[in-house]
């Protein structure tokens, strides 16, 4: 396996991005754009999956936000479901120009709002020729009506507010613990946050005005314009995004296969579940991008 760093410029900033791929001497492979959850990296459980792709002869680029990681632009942690999905556009481009990397078999990959941003990637451009959604975050509107105390969600509208005012960060966390000012106080958010990120550097904060898009940010209503072949992976225990609007993304889109999993949103980083996850997503892949099946791991 080769790796190699690598940038590409978004609206004047630089976002930055690892290249994995198999041995040059393979020639043009098919290519992973690879984005991750909300304040993580591509340094957060994303390189677990790149390397079993390579090993299956599927080159990946995992890429950082701007805000985000050792991407570009201030302030930090900024979360803008605008910006993140033009990121994505870019990050796809890039794939298409990068030498031994085969412009016409591009796939999508995304976790948890990466998987959002995966989907909406896919229903957005023909071009993509496969795409695998993990614990999506397939419909906004009910993460952001989940309950909470009346307390909290003036305190957490307040900031939003501010923010989104002054322009000046406002931040609260991402996770806690249930009844505290955060965006996710489901019992796996802070352990999965933290074990997923350990040693990288990660902050329990994420900027508060960009949740007002989250509840109108619905890829599943675009499930239907996905033209590619999806693979979504949903995780029966997850309790930060419903399982309901991944349901239906499957049954909406036109060729979308659905594979459920014992894990909650965490899980398919857990050393116990990951090879499963990633086999799968293996497999899928071969289909589509190599035109050859590999046998599947048992379940």
């Amino acid at each position: 396996m080769i790796t190699s760093e690598i940038t590409f410029e978004v609206d004047g900033l630089c976002c930055a991005g690892t290249l994995y791929r198999p041995d040059a001497a393979a020639g043009a492979r098919p290519c992973v754009v690879m984005g991750h959850g909300i304040t993580l990296t591509r340094r957060d459980g994303i390189p677990a999956y790149a390397e079993r792709f390579v090993a299956g002869g599927v080159a990946a680029l995992a890429f950082d936000y701007r805000h985000w990681g050792s991407s570009e632009g201030e302030p930090r942690r900024w979360f803008s479901v605008r910006k993140q999905r033009h990121d994505w556009r870019a990050a796809v481009a890039c794939a298409r120009r990068l030498e031994h990397v085969d412009p016409d078999r591009i796939a999508v990959w995304g976790m948890s709002m990466g998987g959002a941003h995966a989907l909406m990637t896919a229903a957005a451009n023909p071009q993509i020729a496969a795409a695998v959604a993990l614990v999506p975050c397939a419909d906004g509107l009910p993460v952001a009506l989940a309950p909470a105390p009346p307390t909290v969600v003036l305190r957490t509208i307040g900031r939003a507010l501010r923010e989104a005012v002054t322009r000046r960060p406002v931040p609260v966390p991402i996770a806690g613990a249930p009844g505290s000012l955060a965006v996710s106080v489901a019992p796996e958010a802070l352990p999965g946050f933290t074990s997923v990120t350990a040693g990288n550097g990660w902050r329990n904060e994420v900027s508060s005005s960009g949740l007002f898009a989250v509840a109108g940010y619905r890829p599943v209503r675009h499930a239907a314009r996905i033209e590619a072949p999806v693979l979504l992976q949903l995780g029966e225990r997850d309790s930060m995004v419903p399982p309901e609007p991944i349901e239906k993304t499957a049954a909406r889109a036109r060729r979308a296969e659905l594979l459920r999993y014992p894990i909650d949103h965490f899980g398919c980083f857990a050393a116990e579940h990951i090879d499963q996850v990633a086999a799968d997503e293996v497999e899928f892949l071969h289909r589509h991008l190599l035109g050859a099946a590999i046998e599947p791991s048992t379940r």
